[in-house]
């Protein structure tokens, strides 16, 4: 075959060359050789000659050492070096005159070296040996030595500059070897590789030529197939986009949590995702495919508005998105908060074809926002009622002590007498008010303790049936191992009787009224959903009544200040606030269930608190048996608080030094040359607070006593013991600040 012929014949080509390739190698790397050889023998003789002259320098630099160690001691033993040295050294030198033969530049630094060293050795080194010259001329044969050891150096620095070039010449010359004989390598099989391509190039012409008749015979059923796969890809295409689509809506429902549905509207059917289930509980067969049905579920007061801007919309030429808020019918039976967005799809005549959208659920957002609504509002009606209570108290102290300072010269057969104690019971009475402001604000001076709330309810038991009518059954329920809780003793007991009260008050035909506590952990749901208070273990006071309930507007404002139910004069809509201050400010939350004529009921909830709950004791400071003689700094923004306080003061027989600010209490305190036993200061005060003052007091006078004046809790500092500063609250009468500057008096001594 001729195929087979055309082989061979390449085949024996293909030998022939390659014997050629080999024998051309094989001289290139035998020329190669003999030279690398050659060059290899200089380097070593290079190298052999560097090595003869380091030796033979390091022999003259031992001469020298040893004639100069002889010259400092006289010692023969000194010349050992020496004489190695003399006898060493010309053969040395002699090698390096032979070897440096074929060198004209070698050899006369060689007989440089040769002359330097007879020099030293006739201008020094045997003078030295012979005594002639001072063993203490420690710089004699320097300068002749010098030059040996530069014709040293000089020869030294050539000899290795040529060692150096000398082996970069081998390497080189390796290197160009591996070069060639890699390049010769490559060009053989380069050469080896374009005669096989030739071959196969011309063996595929005629394989492309056989294969051009077969595809031709082939073209009509390839073109058939193509238009085939055409077909079959774009359906293909189709259904993927398809599936992609329908996937990313199943997961944008699933993510969106909202009822979805598509509404055919030619065939007035709806198609639903899980999400109407999962919403607002109806089966997957109580669902309706029909626009009725989801009306069906509007409410009433709802219908009319929602549809008609829903027709607005969905009508030829009325857009194409739309959404609205309306409430919805759960399975229960109960309406939900939802919100509605539809998108209109179009035909090209602009008239609906489907409808696509979703139904959300807003029922716990618009709770929260009501809570977060209600406690702004709480907050800024908290501020207002502090802030009023605070001013109020400075002017109640000045009406009370002022009175008293006229009571006490003023005889009971006075007209006026009577006059005054009427204004101090109604100072008295605004007292209460102002303090139940304070409870609401969160801003009352509390005094807590580690307690039981079963101790409580257990010592209020007899109090509680007192207040009671006889038509109203009490019934208690107390847990046997209660959690302790961390709050003011008395405040609790305020707590407890206004829900109490509040409780009968609803309750004027008589009924049940339940006080309960129960130990209970709160999980983040219901936390989120009801309470503003950090998930965890709390101890719960439930108080439940029978009554006539509330509506869900109503509750949304009973802890709002002087909001009541009550007829005029019958209460000062302060009892809830009151509760409610009292409960945030310990720490707890109260949450209120109530529906008209079923009853209501409130739920105290207060964080658990380590230790063990223990009885509280009132300290009792008996009263001074001398006149006091000790000097007050008292430090009072309010000048007719500040006006009434000294008077009475000093009436009592003690040294008052006062001041309007913190800044000027500072100045006078260092001015004052006597001691300074007491800093009587209000917390809150311009320029200069309590806290900072009491600071700055204690930096100058150490051993100064504090007492704070307060109605407030903001500016109440910690004491050194972690314990917050003795304070007496306002208003208070001369008596109370007379007993509380004894007691803090006696404290620090």
């Amino acid at each position: 075959m001729p195929e087979m012929h055309d082989m061979t014949r390449l085949l024996h080509r293909l030998t022939w060359w390659s014997l050629g390739a080999v024998a051309l190698v094989g001289a290139t790397v035998g020329a190669f050789f003999l030279s690398q050889s050659r060059a290899q023998q200089a380097f070593i003789e290079k190298r052999e000659i560097s090595r003869i002259a380091r030796t033979a320098a390091a022999l003259a630099t031992d001469r020298e050492a040893g004639i100069r160690g002889y010259q400092l001691t006289h010692d023969q033993r000194s010349l050992l070096r020496e004489v190695i040295g003399r006898v060493q050294l010309p053969p040395k030198l002699d090698s390096l005159m032979t070897l440096a033969k074929s060198d004209s530049a070698h050899l006369n630094r060689v007989k440089a070296i040769n002359a330097s060293l007879h020099r030293w050795e006739t201008e020094f080194a045997d003078p030295a040996i012979q005594g002639q010259i001072r063993g203490d001329s420690m710089l004699a044969g320097k300068p002749q030595f010098d030059k040996v050891r530069a014709a040293f150096d000089a020869f030294l620095s050539t000899s290795e500059s040529d060692l150096r070039r000398q082996a970069a010449r081998v390497r080189m010359l390796q290197l160009i070897g591996a070069l060639v004989v890699l390049a010769e390598l490559l060009a053989f099989v380069g050469i080896l590789l374009f005669v096989i391509r030739g071959q196969l190039t011309r063996q595929a012409k005629e394989l492309v030529h056989q294969q051009n008749l077969l595809e031709q015979q082939a073209v009509d059923l390839e073109l058939q197939m193509a238009e085939l796969q055409e077909t079959n890809a774009v359906l293909a295409e189709r259904e993927e986009h398809l599936r992609k689509s329908e996937e990313r809506y199943r997961y944008a429902s699933r993510l969106s949590n909202d009822a979805t549905y598509d509404w055919d509207v030619a065939s007035n059917r709806f198609e639903w995702n899980d999400g109407l289930q999962e919403l607002f509980g109806y089966t997957k067969e109580e669902i309706g495919t029909t626009i009725e049905w989801i009306v069906s579920l509007l409410h009433p007061e709802d219908t009319d508005r929602v549809m008609g801007s829903f027709y607005a919309v969905f009508n030829k030429g009325g857009g194409s998105r739309w959404k609205t808020d309306y409430r919805l019918r759960r399975k229960d039976g109960k309406y939900a908060n939802a919100e509605g967005r539809a998108y209109i799809v179009r035909a090209v005549d602009g008239a609906p074809q489907r409808v696509i959208g979703a139904i959300s659920d807003r029922t716990q957002q618009r709770s929260l926002e009501g809570q977060l609504r209600q406690s702004q509002k709480m907050e800024a009606i908290g501020r207002l009622a502090g802030g009023v209570a605070h001013d109020f108290n400075n002017i109640l102290t000045v009406i009370r002590m002022s009175s008293e300072f006229i009571l006490t010269d003023m005889p009971e057969s006075d007209d006026k007498f009577e006059d005054a104690q009427e204004i101090i019971k109604a100072s008295d009475r605004a007292t209460k008010l102002t303090r139940q402001l304070l409870a609401f604000s969160r801003h009352q001076v509390l005094n807590p303790t580690v307690l039981r709330l079963d101790q409580i309810v257990s010592g209020m038991d007899g109090m509680i049936r007192r207040v009671l009518p006889e038509n109203i059954e009490l019934i208690t329920d107390l847990a046997p191992e209660l959690r302790s809780v961390r709050a003011d003793t008395g405040q609790m007991e305020q707590v407890l009787l206004n829900l109490v009260i509040n409780a009968a008050d609803a309750m004027p035909e008589g009924g049940t009224l339940s006080v309960r506590t129960s130990n209970t952990t709160i999980d983040a749901t219901f936390s989120s959903k009801h309470l503003d208070v950090p998930p965890g273990q709390y101890v719960c006071l439930t108080v439940t009544d029978t009554g006539i309930g509330m509506d869900e507007e109503t509750v949304a404002k009973i802890f709002e200040p002087f909001f009541t139910t009550k007829g005029v004069g019958k209460g000062t809509g302060l009892g809830l606030s009151t509760v409610h201050g009292i409960v945030t400010q310990s720490g707890g939350a109260v949450w209120v269930y109530s529906e008209p004529g079923l009853g209501t009921t409130f739920k105290v909830f207060l964080p658990k608190a380590d230790g063990v709950a223990t009885p509280t004791s009132t300290r009792v400071v008996e009263e001074p048996e001398t006149p006091p003689t000790e000097t007050i700094l008292l430090a009072e923004d309010e000048e007719p608080t500040r006006v009434a306080i000294h008077r009475n003061l000093a009436r009592a027989g003690y040294t008052v030094i006062d001041a309007p600010n913190g800044i000027e209490a500072l100045r006078r305190a260092d001015s004052y040359p006597g001691a300074i036993d007491l800093l009587l200061t209000d917390s809150m005060m311009p320029e200069m607070g309590g806290v900072e003052l009491v600071g700055q007091i204690r930096q100058r006078r150490s051993g100064i006593n504090v007492l704070m004046m307060s109605g407030y809790t903001e500016g109440l500092p910690p004491a050194e013991n972690g314990e917050t500063e003795l304070f007496i609250e306002k208003p208070f009468s001369t008596a109370d600040l007379l007993r509380a500057i004894r007691s803090a008096l006696r404290t620090r001594k």
